[in-house]
């Protein structure tokens, strides 16, 4: 299953072993919002983007000229690096248990700020980790369908 629908974008996918149970039970999903992403685990396990990817909320949603509008793509995480980043946050951060036990991390800008699924809706948020969970917890797609097919390599835009 490939999501990414700009022919031009640069990435490169490493194959993935896992069957949909196992998804499910690694990353503690009971719901259907997001088979979309699952299925797209089922085929990579990890994903890099060598020229940088990038997407626009406004094309999702409206934008403030002050609001984050560009969003950065480094890499897509391979699931053992899911399970060990919800630990780690959970361990650094009881503040966040609720976040973390209701959303995955799924993505990287590469400088450390994830972007996240939401379990129960499927909606794709971003969190730059500067910044307190209020103000740094952006929503930046309505599915990870969208969120994929927005996506397109890095330029000066």
């Amino acid at each position: 299953m490939n999501l990414f629908t700009d022919s031009k974008l640069v990435y490169e996918g490493r194959k993935s072993l896992l069957s949909e149970s196992e998804i499910r039970q690694l990353l503690e999903i009971t719901g259907d919002k997001i088979n979309s992403f699952i299925q797209f685990c089922q085929t990579y396990d990890g994903v890099f983007f060598p020229k940088q990817a990038m997407m626009f909320r406004h094309l999702f949603y409206s934008v403030e000229k002050a609001d984050w509008d560009k969003i950065e793509i480094g890499f897509f995480l391979k699931i053992e690096d899911i399970i060990t980043n919800r630990k780690l946050l959970l361990e650094e951060d009881k503040e966040l248990e609720c976040f973390i036990k209701t959303h995955i991390p799924f993505a990287d800008d590469g400088c450390g700020n994830d972007v996240w699924i939401e379990i129960s809706t499927g909606i794709i948020k971003a969190f730059y980790h500067e910044y307190s969970i209020e103000e740094g917890l952006i929503e930046i797609a309505p599915n990870f369908n969208d969120f994929c097919s927005s996506l397109e390599n890095w330029t000066l835009k």
